[in-house]
């Protein structure tokens, strides 16, 4: 059987606090209400599953895309009544002390948890069904500080069209970057190795608005079934940067060559 990490991350705090909530409880049972130990046992589990029951059944509402606001409220609102309640058997008169706090605290925050996890399964399967929207376009840190009236239009634009890539985005209000983004090639048309790399740097700079790492690189590529090394995308950059500055250095050395035939021409 497949281990569940995700249910064992939400079980275990679960259980913890109900389980030292249910013993503050028959605690004080114990030794104020002179009942058989099971009558005491109970009478805590009782206290204490009421909350969990509204909270669980919340939880089926929540899952099965129905409305879950009075079971979620009736679930808060017992967790905090019997936390008032552990509260009290631990204060001194009312007033706080770490165990009235502590076990008050665990009574009154499980529903809470509860719903925490739920809200999470509801939204995985609502979004898996396509019944909401994903996260909004998310653009880089460094495009949002040097173009911020822009990036504000572009979030705008794209969160009523519901555009999440950042490119697409982008190209909403700039047509000069709508024919750029068109002009990379498709990621099947890339051959060689090199070339798929400074396709994946190039994609990656336009939608993010920042150099991406050689890892960032890689990863990308990896999805798109190329395997590839983040250091053979930092080769790559360093042989395209040396390329660049050759190009560079060569056309000042010609635009120089030719100032100074002029100047000995006198022209």
């Amino acid at each position: 059987m497949k281990l569940n990490i995700r249910a064992i991350v939400a079980i275990v705090p679960l259980v913890l606090c109900n389980a030292i909530a249910v013993f503050g409880q028959l605690s004080f049972i114990r030794a104020h209400v002179h009942w058989p130990l099971i009558g005491a046992v109970m009478f805590a589990l009782s206290l204490e599953s009421i909350a969990v029951f509204l909270a669980y059944h919340a939880h089926l509402a929540l899952v099965s895309n129905d409305s879950a606001l009075k079971l979620r409220l009736a679930s808060y609102g017992m967790g905090l009544l019997i936390g008032i309640l552990n509260y009290s058997h631990y204060s001194h008169k009312w007033r706080p002390t770490f165990e009235a706090v502590a076990v008050g605290m665990l009574s009154a925050i499980s529903p809470w948890l509860w719903a925490v996890h739920s809200r999470r399964e509801s939204r995985d399967a609502l979004m898996q069904a396509g019944l909401i929207e994903p996260h909004a376009v998310r653009l880089g840190a460094t495009r949002v500080i040097w173009h911020p009236a822009k990036s504000a239009r572009v979030m705008y634009a794209a969160t009523w069209l519901g555009v999440t890539d950042p490119a697409e985005a982008v190209a909403l209000i700039d047509p000069a970057y709508a024919s750029l983004v068109t002009a990379l090639p498709d990621i099947e048309q890339i051959e060689t190795k090199a070339d798929a790399v400074r396709l994946a740097l190039r994609t990656l700079t336009d939608s993010t608005g920042a150099a991406p790492t050689a890892a960032d690189t890689a990863a990308w590529l990896a999805q798109h079934d190329w395997t590839v090394a983040p250091g053979y995308v930092r080769d790559i950059q360093r042989r395209d940067a040396d390329s660049a500055a050759k190009q560079r250095r060569s056309t000042v050395l010609a635009l120089n060559s030719k100032d100074s035939g002029r100047a000995a021409t006198g022209t």
